[in-house]
């Protein structure tokens, strides 16, 4: 082979060689820039940031929030506590209306009837459950203590002005709606902020802020009934507020936000009413409510008619508080273990059912009196475990909307129960006959409770593979 051949096949083969690494270049270059790219967008999808935890089954936290500490630690334990007493002194008063209601049959509003006096403690209940549409813009407006120190001059104002009023309609507007209206900012704040904190004992810790009002009811109702024996209304009502004041205002410096949502959420959220679950959960709790105070009202009156003294009359509001106080705790640990809608629907039904053999049935004096007890024990489980359930099933952006949608019906509720049972008092031999509302009561808890049936199979079949009956 000649040097000119073989000066051209080294040229070839270097030309070859060349071209071949810049392929291979090319194409390690290629496979290194989509590597990096493929990791990148992995580590973006895999490692979202704190503002952007994925949502679990249970709801606690979703898209665009971001979490400021940790659930169920010391800390959770400690707004527990506050928000026990923020209960233990705002429902504990209202929980002793009773106490105020036989004193004014008695003594001021002699001239009028049970089903009037009523409105000043349903309006009470009612507005402490509509407020809550409102208090979760305004505390996400201004924070968590400063709307508690609002709702906690509200009911200031409301109680200390009916101490100098002696009409019905005034103490209608002060002691019912502006009271109620105060309270609702208190508790629904006390109660949403329990909620953030826990999740695993979530329900216990609902459960045990709600016994709050079961030992204020126990507390308060029999401080109540000597003040109003001993000082007269005025100075029980001036009394009671400047008590409420004084442990709302030092208990909720401990309050702040676990969870801290971008934006406001808005007020009324229509597209909770797309969710058959959320449907099931307020007609459970407009049914249930519609003649929810018909027992707490007015036991003590039918104890009376049945021959027992006004002390013991007044004794069966402790036996309620006494029952709330127990039901917190126990119905609120049942809760972690078979699900906050299991024990919503399944304290709706036993209060109708009790009320329908104790009250319709037998209607005694002992039977009265244990009514009183197991009504108050699975009620605490009525009013906190609906929050409970909206907080495991649906995300923590929907609690606030959710949470005021429900209460608002349900306060709405006891508005139209109250009507009703006003027309339902009839009068018989001179006396009145309670035996209608008692009916009426048990009736629609009992119709109320079927709804579990429709909600659980709903949760079941989104469950997919993973069904249980834990909901």
């Amino acid at each position: 082979m000649s040097n000119d051949s073989i000066k051209a096949s080294r040229i070839k083969d270097r030309l070859s060689g060349e071209t071949s690494q810049s392929k291979k270049s090319s194409v390690e270059g290629y496979i290194s820039d989509g590597i990096k790219k493929k990791s990148s967008e992995t580590i973006g999808s895999e490692n979202p940031s704190n503002e952007e935890k994925m949502t679990t089954q249970e709801g606690d936290v979703s898209s665009g929030t971001q979490v400021l500490g940790e659930a169920d630690s010391k800390y959770s334990v400690l707004v527990c506590f506050a928000a026990f007493f923020c209960v233990f002194v705002s429902i504990g008063i209202s929980n002793s209306f009773g106490i105020y209601q036989t004193y004014y049959l008695s003594n001021i509003l002699n001239n009028s009837s049970a089903s009037q006096i009523s409105w000043i403690g349903s309006l009470q209940t009612a507005m402490m459950l509509v407020a809550s549409v409102f208090s979760s813009r305004v505390y996400l407006s201004i924070g968590l203590r400063y709307t508690s120190w609002m709702g906690a001059v509200i009911a200031f104002i409301g109680l200390f002005v009916s101490s100098f009023v002696s009409s019905l309609g005034g103490l209608i507007v002060t002691q019912g709606i502006i009271y109620g209206f105060g309270i609702g900012f208190v508790f629904s704040v006390a109660l949403s902020t329990t909620s953030q904190w826990f999740e695993k004992y979530r329900g216990l810790a609902t459960g045990a802020v709600m016994a709050g009002s079961g030992l204020g009811g126990l507390v308060i109702a029999r401080i109540t009934s000597a003040m109003l024996n001993n000082l007269g209304f005025h100075w029980a009502l001036r009394i009671s507020s400047f008590f409420f004041i004084a442990v709302v205002v030092p208990f909720t410096l401990i309050f702040k936000p676990r969870v801290v949502s971008k934006g406001l959420p808005k007020l009324i959220d229509v597209s909770a009413f797309k969710s058959p679950l959320f449907l099931c959960i307020i007609g459970m709790g407009f049914m249930g409510i519609l003649g929810f105070v018909a027992p707490i009202f007015y036991i003590p009156s039918v104890v009376v008619q049945l021959g027992g003294t006004e002390s013991f009359a007044k004794i069966q509001v402790t036996i309620f508080n006494c029952g709330y106080l127990l039901g917190g705790f126990v119905v609120g640990t049942m809760s972690d273990l078979v699900g906050p809608y299991n024990m919503f629907s399944a304290c709706t039904f036993f209060m109708g059912i009790f009320q329908l053999v104790l009250w319709v049935g037998v209607k005694t004096k002992p039977s009265l009196s244990a009514l009183s007890f197991f009504y108050g024990f699975f009620a605490p489980g009525f009013t906190s475990q609906g929050v409970s359930a909206i907080a495991k099933h649906f995300p923590q952006k929907s609690w606030a909307p959710y949470i005021g949608i429900m209460y608002t019906v349900m306060g709405c509720s006891i508005i139209i129960g109250n009507f009703i049972i006003s027309h339902l008092l009839k009068t018989t031999n001179g006396e009145l006959d309670y035996d209608y509302i008692a009916r009426f009561s048990s009736i629609c808890q009992v119709a109320g409770s079927l709804f579990a049936i429709p909600g659980t199979l709903y949760i079941r079949h989104l469950a997919g593979e993973k069904k249980t009956w834990v909901s």
